[in-house]
């Protein structure tokens, strides 16, 4: 369950969705001689009517009031969330440690109850409960598998993998030293692994970023050339109707929304193997999108 500074923090940033476009952009883009934010009364919105109907944004103001409430709300989400992913990534890092620990505690000729709970002193939390409730059960005489499958019941897979070699040792007939010993040699591998696969990655994290923003750049062009051809063709009967510069930065601030989100979750996936991670990536994103094209709409 979140914390209660997780939920003040959730509430202020849910707060500063709404402020940001109400009060703070009007008022510090007005002390730099640039009144494009008007506020609530600068909100205007219009619908087009093609395959399906689409929100014109007209003003600036129109497009950071949804853009910062959708950011506050995948920010308010993931500040909810990320608890679960800080107790992943812990288990991550200290499944190695356990192990390690209770197969040389194992190798001395301690029974597997009293490793565990030894173990379970050398390791930190959330991995120092796990180990003492199963210790605790495993002393109860409860079966080895049955108590694995209660109490690791919530955690990451490859962390389950690693921490069924406790069950497996202590059902091999004596062989629980070697068991661990292989478990251990394999978490080191698997650890060696998981930071080469990120660090490959990690480039192409910037790439996926560098494409969307890269898409927002060509919208922007596009609309300009678009504008140039419409004040060229002021003279003609077709001018208004032909080009409408509104719809078209609508479309692509939509597009690019829907890219932003796409992005952030093959990140948040492929890169971490946390989706809850997307959350972060869109909340950022859709703030610089935002942000992108309320100015372009002030100055176009």
């Amino acid at each position: 369950m979140p914390r209660a500074r997780e939920i003040a923090l959730a509430i202020a940033t849910l707060a500063l969705g709404f402020a940001i476009p109400a009060v703070v952009l009007p008022t510090v883009l007005k002390l730099f001689g640039a009144p494009w934010f008007k506020g609530v009364w600068g909100v205007v919105f219009s619908v087009k009517m093609a395959y399906i109907p689409v929100p014109v944004f007209l003003t600036p103001d129109s497009y950071t009031f949804p853009g910062f409430a959708m950011a506050s709300a995948f920010l308010t989400s993931y500040t909810l969330l990320r608890q679960r992913v800080s107790l992943r990534t812990l288990l991550r890092k200290q499944v190695a440690e356990l192990v390690t620990v209770l197969a040389s505690y194992i190798k001395t000729g301690v029974p597997v109850a009293v490793a565990l709970e030894l173990s379970a002193n050398a390791v930190e939390e959330p991995m120092k409960s796990y180990a003492f409730r199963v210790a605790k059960l495993i002393r109860l005489g409860h079966s080895p598998f049955d108590v694995f499958e209660t109490v690791f019941s919530d955690v990451p897979r490859d962390v389950k993998v690693l921490l069924s070699s406790i069950p497996i040792g202590v059902e091999s007939g004596g062989r629980v030293a070697e068991v661990l010993t292989s478990a251990e040699r394999f978490s080191f591998q698997l650890s060696r692994m998981e930071e080469l696969r990120k660090a490959r990655l990690e480039g192409y994290k910037s790439i996926l970023i560098l494409a969307v923003l890269a898409y927002m750049v060509s919208a922007l062009v596009t609309t300009l050339l678009l504008s140039y051809i419409a004040k060229m063709a002021l003279a003609t009967p077709i001018a208004k109707a032909a080009i409408d510069l509104d719809y078209v930065l609508s479309l692509y601030y939509i597009s690019t929304l829907i890219i932003s989100v796409i992005t952030s979750i093959a990140v948040s996936r492929v890169v971490y193997g946390e989706v809850i991670l997307a959350l972060k990536y869109s909340a950022f994103l859709t703030i610089l999108t935002t942000l992108f094209f309320s100015i372009a709409s002030a100055l176009i």
